[in-house]
């Protein structure tokens, strides 16, 4: 990945949610990272956001900036990833809102908040 996997990441979103759900802000951070990694590194896949695009009834793109993709995912998407990162589940608690908490916070990504009252929220940085 050429761009920072935190890049849209505020690092008062991760100290907040991090206090939040009794995690260090570094444990967080990692996740995070990790996380971003590994949705750019799933095998067979050139583009997740094009892919998602097509394959979702509702085109999950709510939002997007020339450093980020703003998505509403159903959950199972986030289960998926939970399993594969082996988390706990207050980790993963801690990763969805991380990702909740910065795309309602999104500065001129024009996502659409109401979105993310019936599917996930998952911000992710563009390469």
């Amino acid at each position: 990945m050429t761009r920072d996997e935190l890049a849209e990441f505020d690092d008062s979103v991760i100290e907040t949610v991090a206090a939040e759900h009794d995690i260090a802000p570094a444990a967080l951070t990692d996740l995070v990272r990790t996380h971003q990694s590994n949705v750019r590194d799933l095998p067979g896949v050139e583009d997740i956001v094009y892919e998602w695009r097509n394959y979702f009834h509702q085109d999950p793109l709510v939002g997007r900036t020339e450093a980020a993709y703003y998505l509403a995912l159903p959950a199972h998407v986030w289960d998926e990833f939970a399993e594969d990162m082996g988390l706990s589940s207050a980790e993963r608690a801690a990763l969805l809102a991380v990702h909740e908490r910065q795309a309602r916070h999104a500065d001129g990504a024009g996502v659409e908040l109401d979105r993310l009252e019936t599917d996930t929220a998952l911000v992710l940085v563009r390469p």
